[in-house]
């Protein structure tokens, strides 16, 4: 468990009344002076606290609230990252069926935890703190804040606005919507294009699932997230004292939170300087073919998940941390999606393939993958083209940089040598045009303890694994077959 300085949760009312002098000194500020505002707030804010990355980290929980039943499971639970120093937020959505071993209080999913808790302690504030550390053990990200809002907050408080815009990209359907109250279903569908959402409407944009995937239920979100952002900033809405009121109170009513009053402050000064493009999306789920693949589901849910659909990582815990500490760190080299191949020069059979297939969980474009020109390479190599720097001026030279891209590959290759020098007969082959980058596999990686191992393959050895035959002295043999020996 990673230390943390002991926060409290704030009284809301202070934070209401704060924000309405605030906000409304802001809105006459700017709307007779070219102040910088944002500066002030700045001042009269407290840092926020970083990690050693320098990222200010959140857990951003959504729970059902009211009386019914399953109120207090957290069925949204979303990593916030904030990167002052690159101007990006890092969302990174966590399965509500994630199984964590939990042996002070009882192993559980995770959105039961903060359930479990807050019923043993008897206390909202340690439920959440208890939560927060869970996610921090697994995860490997320090997280000093959480923020909590119920879906009656969730809805009232975009009404209180005003509602909000969004543009629907593609139609969406889902006839499986749960009807409220009911153990039925409704029909919930958006035509696409612009749509004007009221609290409602956008909670069912936000919570459909049935007939899309977890990709697209986190990216209306993140839209909705965004469009809630905008809207609050409006003059119109911060100049308006009955929707100011309604907002707050909102506040007051549904939202427990650790940071300070000061720390608002500070967020709120920063909230200009974050816009769409800035935000990156990420989802932790069980497709191991695509990025943040690195769950799966048991089998046999034997009676360690009493019986319970579950996800769990498929091998070290390490591996998942590497993932949030990936999408935390490198935004925008993921943001790139340049393309690129891996070409095994070595020996050992599969490397190429498997090498794909885990840096595809990572999140890099893998366009092709096969046979580098020989076999005896034995030290591994990246071949890039530079990226062109916008242009200050139309007369000015073009300049290049190293891409993004490069950097999270050496973080996950760390005995690779790069180069701009594409070897001649992978030129002659059409690599270089159909590639941005070209990962040439030597043994210095593929036989050290560097090798990034895909986890998933001892796994299906182990889920389709034929069962042992007895001889007739009764004597087990194992229908292990022999390991190929050739390459790609």
């Amino acid at each position: 468990m990673m230390s943390r300085k002991r926060k409290h949760t704030i009284n809301i009312s202070i934070i209401a009344s704060v924000i309405i002098v605030i906000l409304l000194c802001t809105a006459i500020v700017k709307a007779i002076a070219s102040i910088d505002f944002n500066a002030i707030l700045l001042s009269a804010g407290a840092d926020l606290e970083e990690d050693a990355g320098n990222r200010t980290n959140f857990l951003l929980l959504g729970t059902g609230g009211g009386e019914h039943d399953g109120a207090d499971l957290t069925d949204t639970i979303i990593l916030v990252s904030l990167n002052r120093d690159n101007g990006t937020i890092s969302l990174v959505s966590i399965p509500r069926d994630l199984h964590i071993e939990n042996p002070e209080l009882q192993s559980a999913r995770i959105n039961e935890i903060y359930f479990y808790a807050k019923e043993k302690f008897g206390d909202s504030e340690e439920g959440l703190e208890y939560l927060l550390e869970k996610v921090e053990e697994f995860s490997g990200i320090e997280i000093p804040y959480y923020i909590k809002i119920d879906f009656d907050g969730f809805t009232e408080i975009i009404d209180a606005l005003g509602g909000i815009d969004i543009y629907v990209e593609e139609k969406l359907y889902d006839p499986f919507y749960p009807r409220e109250g009911t153990i039925g279903f409704e029909l919930f569908s958006l035509s696409k294009g612009r749509h004007h959402l009221d609290g409602e409407t956008a909670l069912k944009y936000a919570r459909s699932r049935k007939t899309t995937s977890d990709f697209d239920r986190s990216k209306r979100q993140q839209d909705i997230l965004y469009a809630i952002k905008e809207k609050a900033l409006q003059t119109k809405t911060i100049l308006s004292k009955s929707k100011l009121t309604n907002l707050l109170d909102t506040v007051k009513k549904n939202f427990e939170t650790n940071l300070s009053v000061r720390e608002f402050l500070t967020l709120g000064a920063l909230a200009e300087d974050f816009n769409k493009d800035s935000i990156t999306n990420r989802v932790l789920h069980d497709d191991p073919v695509y990025c943040g693949g690195f769950l799966y589901t048991p089998l046999v849910l034997t009676e360690s998940y009493d019986g319970a659909f579950v996800l769990i990582p498929a091998g070290k815990i390490s591996t998942v941390q590497k993932y949030f500490e990936i999408a935390t760190t490198h935004p925008e080299a993921l943001e790139e999606n340049l393309k690129v191949q891996i070409l095994n020069g070595t020996t050992k059979s599969g490397s190429a393939a498997e090498t794909k297939q885990v840096l595809q969980r990572y999140c890099l474009n893998i366009t092709r993958f096969g046979n580098a020109a020989n076999q005896e390479v034995t030290q591994t190599k990246i071949y890039y083209k530079p990226t062109p720097l916008p242009k200050e001026t139309p007369d000015s030279k073009i300049e290049y940089a190293e891409p993004k891209t490069l950097e999270l590959i050496k973080a996950l290759i760390p005995t690779a040598e790069t180069s701009t020098e594409f070897p001649q007969n992978y030129i002659d082959l059409g690599y270089k045009k159909t590639s941005d980058i070209i990962i040439e596999l030597g043994s210095d990686y593929t036989h050290s303890d560097d090798f990034l191992v895909d986890e998933f393959y001892s796994l299906y050895e182990e889920i389709y694994a034929e069962p042992e035959e007895e001889t007739e002295e009764g004597a087990e043999t194992s229908t292990e077959t022999p390991a190929e020996t050739t390459t790609e």
